[in-house]
């Protein structure tokens, strides 16, 4: 036998070792572990690329979020400017701001970096004039 006989043998004895191995509770699967590490090498430059879409995403989803947040504001901004003008609005027209009111301060409360203090004064003088239109019954 040739050197070559023996390194196709023992190459061929290490392949059915390798596919027999497993010892009990803990399973070796070379195989797998084999075909995982092919499948990152190939799959590199998709899984670079699946970080970065992922990354943007979320940015995506952060700057959306913040978004409707500064609407939410905007919102309980203008709805206090009419009160402060003396309009008038209905019951559904404050139940929906209160929503929002509560929407606004959750956000807030998720995300201290927020700047906040631009709504408090607004959002306290809708509750009161809400509570003062329930015990007159003077809503719209």
């Amino acid at each position: 036998m040739s050197l070559l006989d023996y390194i196709a043998g023992g190459g061929l004895g290490l392949a059915a070792l390798l596919t027999l191995v497993q010892l009990a509770p803990i399973k070796i699967d070379p195989w797998s572990w084999i075909a995982r590490g092919i499948g990152r090498a190939l799959n590199k430059e998709v899984l670079a690329e699946h970080r970065a879409l992922s990354a943007a995403f979320r940015e995506h989803v952060r700057k959306s979020e913040e978004r409707d947040a500064i609407n939410l504001r905007t919102r309980i901004l203008r709805f206090n400017d009419e009160l402060l003008h003396d309009v008038r609005h209905t019951k559904e027209h404050f139940d929906q701001i209160l929503l929002d009111i509560t929407a606004y301060n959750q956000y807030c409360a998720d995300h201290e970096d927020f700047k906040n203090e631009m709504a408090v004064a607004a959002c306290e003088n809708i509750k009161e004039t809400y509570m003062r239109c329930i015990k007159e019954h003077s809503f719209l």
